[in-house]
């Protein structure tokens, strides 16, 4: 059927725009690229640089290239997350308790030294978990996990709230509702994710759910709450097996002391 010298088919087609009915783009533009980086998203970006860098300068370190080298003080070595304690500490502070307004091409001064203070620490979160130095030894793996979970978070941080409300309410109700579909989902499974024990995954799926469904219908680690509420022995026994590197995250206890060497002291 003709309307106006357009076939009906045109007339829908014209009439649909996935811009208009799902304006995620446009409100990016709007929201991110038209107003700059906003303190969030300069921690964010400063974040993954530094985390980048440091992973960078490290396996250089370990490989022998070049003029690097570990930093030690008079035959103590440093590790990274020292200075990044300090940058923590220090823009910490002057964020809360310093009521000081930096000049405007100064502003990006504390959130960045909070982004590259959270790098250097984070990268060495199995470090302090274990208080023992694992960085290149299998429970080294806990520092990439702690920081692919502090930039999802912070990614989630950076593009806000706001920002998803307003794609929401400038969408069509289809799409608005898949929308809404779509995070309930990442809700649920990283919430699986989290009991079956897998902390990277559920942060992956807050923004792509089809990850922790999967990580969800997989074997639990074996000392998750789902493992331990849920598993049998043999099921118990399968996820040690798959998982062996939980038990070696386990610091043993110290040794009791020997009744008989202490009656000699």
């Amino acid at each position: 059927m003709a309307t106006g010298g357009l076939t009906s088919g045109e007339v829908i087609a014209g009439s649909f725009s996935p811009a208009g009915a799902f304006p995620v783009v446009e409100v990016f533009r709007d929201e991110v690229i038209a107003t700059g980086l906003r303190p969030a998203q300069w921690v964010l970006v400063s974040f993954l640089v530094t985390f980048g860098c440091v992973r960078a300068y490290t396996y250089a370190v370990r490989r022998g290239w070049g003029p690097f080298g570990n930093l030690s003080v008079r035959g103590v070595r440093v590790h990274h997350l020292v200075p990044g304690i300090f940058l923590l500490l220090g823009s910490g502070f002057l964020a809360i308790a310093v009521d000081a307004t930096l000049p405007w091409w100064l502003w990006w001064l504390t959130p960045t030294a909070f982004g590259v203070g959270a790098a250097l620490t984070l990268d060495e979160f199995a470090l302090w978990l274990h208080f023992r130095d694992v960085y290149w030894a299998e429970e080294g793996r806990r520092s990439v996990d702690a920081c692919i979970i502090a930039a999802c978070i912070g990614a989630m941080v950076a593009l806000g709230l706001p920002f998803w409300a307003r794609v929401i309410e400038e969408s069509t109700p289809v799409f608005g509702a898949a929308i809404v579909s779509w995070h309930s989902l990442s809700l649920v499974a990283a919430a699986w994710s989290l009991a079956k024990g897998k902390w990277v995954t559920a942060a992956v799926s807050i923004a792509f759910w089809p990850v922790g469904l999967v990580g969800g219908l997989r074997l639990a680690r074996p000392r998750s709450l789902w493992a331990r509420r849920l598993y049998g022995p043999g099921k118990t026994a399968r996820a040690w097996a798959r998982f062996p590197e939980d038990d070696r995250e386990v610091v043993p206890a110290a040794p009791a002391p020997d009744p008989a060497t202490e009656s000699v002291r």
